[in-house]
């Protein structure tokens, strides 16, 4: 019988989460709303549970030597990584970040601690980014799920999810809410191959990036955009072999074709998004190719308002194909999976 150490601990949102959700037998997530737990009317940083489990079979073996610590050493690791593994998938398949604090290096700051009288005029002092309460490690401990007596996180339709003014972290008034199809995701995800699955992580890791560096990198932020695009459009034509004009010798499919293809198959195959992929093609190549930044990248950039809401609407719709690429692929081939 495979042997299950269940796991216990804290991960952060920009927009509350006011409901649970469970993926089958393998994680859940709730608030962080008990008693005890430390708030501030100032947050921006929403604090949420996830358990889940780790296995005998899944221990990641450090090779580097630490003696007595090693498997200490090797039991973190493997929590994290599956700890990180879920929070990706909940970052592409969702609107919104799961993130955890990384890193040991603090930052200097100035406690509030009289939320109605912050004194500007306190000296600095050096600040670990933890979250913790006296009590908090005691909640950790569990052996199986925790019964939620709390509803669901609310879904909603595919397409009105990710395309129709997405709240991608921007209004923390709002509550988080997921699309009707994460099941199918998470279902459709886990039963790839190991060399697949390794494709799509990479696909995530660049989808998340963009997000992370949507305020502070614009000019990165895009470029990660379409590079989670890219690396889909290379595993669907992974099996392509390129064939050349036998007069001039280019390639008959080219990649332009084949990212328009991509995007046509998976996002919808319209005139509007053909003209409107094209552009958006232009628009990284011209980037790449000459080292351009986008306009607003300066923190002072003078750009007409008008402009700078036109830019801002195409880097969120170039993020939401990278997440539509993958959510639909996932999709599509769970239930190519399920008939042959």
């Amino acid at each position: 019988m495979e042997m299950r150490k269940f796991h216990k601990t804290i991960f952060f949102t920009n927009v509350p989460l006011n409901g649970f959700y469970k993926y089958k037998d393998v994680f859940q997530i709730y608030p962080c709303d008990t008693e005890g737990i430390p708030t501030s009317k100032f947050k921006n940083h929403f604090p949420n549970f996830i358990e889940f489990w780790t296995s005998e079979d899944e221990i990641i073996k450090i090779p580097l030597e630490y003696g007595s610590l090693q498997e200490l050493v090797n039991e973190t690791a493997t929590f994290l990584t599956k700890q990180d593994k879920i929070l990706s998938l909940l970052s592409t398949f969702t609107n919104n970040l799961f993130f955890r604090y990384t890193g040991t290096t603090g930052i200097w700051g100035i406690p509030i601690i009289d939320e109605d009288n912050v004194d500007n005029s306190s000296a600095s002092v050096w600040c670990l980014r933890l979250f913790k309460s006296p009590d908090l490690s005691k909640q950790f401990k569990i052996d199986a799920f925790s019964f939620q007596d709390r509803p669901e996180i609310i879904k909603i339709d595919f397409f009105d999810y990710y395309i129709n003014n997405p709240n991608m972290d921007f209004d923390s008034n709002k509550t988080i809410v997921f699309p009707n199809s994460i099941d199918s995701l998470f279902d459709s995800y886990y039963k790839l191959d190991s060399a697949t699955m390794s494709i799509l992580d990479t696909a995530m890791s660049y989808t998340i990036s963009a997000v992370e560096l949507i305020e502070n990198r614009k000019t990165l932020s895009l470029l990660a955009s379409f590079t989670s695009v890219e690396t889909m459009v290379n595993l669907e034509f992974k099996n392509h072999i390129p064939e050349h004009c036998s007069e001039c010798n280019q390639l008959k499919f080219s990649v332009t074709k084949k990212f328009m293809e991509f995007l046509l198959k998976y996002v919808g195959k319209t005139e509007a998004n053909k003209k409107k992929f094209n552009s958006y093609y232009r628009w990284r190549s011209k980037i790449v190719h000459t080292g351009e930044q986008l306009k607003t990248e300066p923190l002072f950039s003078d750009v007409p308002l008008e402009e700078r809401k036109l830019e801002f609407n195409d880097r969120i719709e170039i993020i939401q194909l990278g997440r539509v690429a993958i959510t639909k692929w996932l999709l599509i081939k769970g239930l190519e999976a399920e008939l042959f």
